[in-house]
């Protein structure tokens, strides 16, 4: 198998790919790490919310470490989104897309998309609580069930059986040479 180094659309898959999970991981991080600076500092949270006209600092503190969990667990699956797409876009650069592997990270991918919707309802949900809790003017809830990222499902479902139907043709063409 010769490598393609020179080619541009793989150089830029391979470049964005990274940037991208190189983004996500830091905002999983950082979504993480905010936890225990919220635990360590109670008592300044509790004042906040009680200045912003909330009366049940507990609750408020449960639902956004809720929704800092919920978020960094979406980044962080958007990361190993990112990670497959670089695998598939080096396997491409590799000469070697057809495989079986690349067949489970299409279909992975595919989950991925879908989680990433069904993820929405319980941020949704966590945020417009929290706005119940803290009456916050500039806190809104702008949910949008995205069509688009359940047709990427779909794309990446039916993505992930034509490779696996390509390597098995690939894997019966060697067995008969």
């Amino acid at each position: 198998m010769t490598n393609r180094p020179s080619d541009p659309l793989l150089a830029a898959g391979k470049i964005l790919s990274g940037i991208l999970m190189g983004l996500t991981g830091l905002v999983t991080i950082i979504l993480i790490g905010v936890i225990p600076i919220l635990l360590l500092n109670q008592a300044d949270f509790a004042k906040a919310v009680v200045e912003h006209g909330g009366d049940n600092a507990s609750a408020a503190m449960a639902a956004s470490i809720g929704l800092l969990l919920l978020a960094a667990a979406v980044t962080a699956t958007a990361f190993i989104f990112f990670r497959l797409l670089k695998d598939i876009v080096n396997s491409v650069g590799e000469n070697d897309p057809f495989t079986l592997d690349n067949a489970k990270r299409l279909s992975t991918m595919g989950w991925i998309a879908l989680a990433f919707q069904v993820a929405s309802f319980p941020i949704a949900g966590l945020v417009a609580y929290l706005g119940t809790l803290v009456p916050l003017e500039n806190l809104t809830v702008d949910y949008d069930f995205s069509l688009t990222g359940v047709l990427l499902a779909i794309v990446l479902f039916i993505l992930a059986r034509v490779f696996r139907y390509g390597a098995e043709l690939r894997e019966d063409v060697e067995g008969t040479v």
